[in-house]
């Protein structure tokens, strides 16, 4: 059973840190008015269990984002059967050190174009061929349509 602060909408009388359900709210002691539940004191209700609002969302990388605790099971499963006999740990990391992961990603790909010989200019002709062929690739034939089944 939650605890809440409890006040009164007519009166204004109150009680702090009761156990009660928001739907078993008891009357005023005072003047026998149905109570509210306080939130004056700035502390939300959580919601617990699964779904949506339930679960603080969690990036799984290649895995994408896990917005649910359906997500997250799911995720890990995943993980568990790539990776059969080894443990789950998910560790959180500041905005820097994501920053620092991605300059090393981005790093490591600029190397290895370089490497290549692939420079900016090379891959902007290179995505402008790829979209001139893609437009002036034939379209695919139309699909031919069934025939009526009362045509003659």
């Amino acid at each position: 059973m939650p605890i809440h602060d409890i006040r009164c909408p007519s009166c204004g009388w109150g009680k702090a840190d009761t156990f009660v359900r928001v739907e078993e709210m008891p009357s005023c002691d005072e003047c026998g008015v149905p109570t509210k539940v306080d939130w004056g004191h700035g502390i939300a209700p959580s919601v617990r269990g699964h779904g949506y609002g339930s679960f603080t969302a969690i990036d799984m990388g290649v895995l994408g984002k896990a917005e649910t605790k359906e997500d997250y099971d799911r995720a890990v499963a995943t993980i568990q059967q790539r990776f059969p006999g080894q443990r789950v740990e998910l560790t959180s990391e500041t905005k820097a050190q994501k920053q620092a992961r991605l300059d090393g990603v981005r790093q490591r790909a600029f190397e290895s174009r370089k490497k290549a010989g692939v420079d900016d200019r090379m891959r902007a002709e290179m995505k402008e061929e790829k979209t001139r062929k893609k437009a002036e690739a034939p379209a695919a034939p139309p699909a031919p349509k069934p025939a009526a089944a009362g045509a003659a």
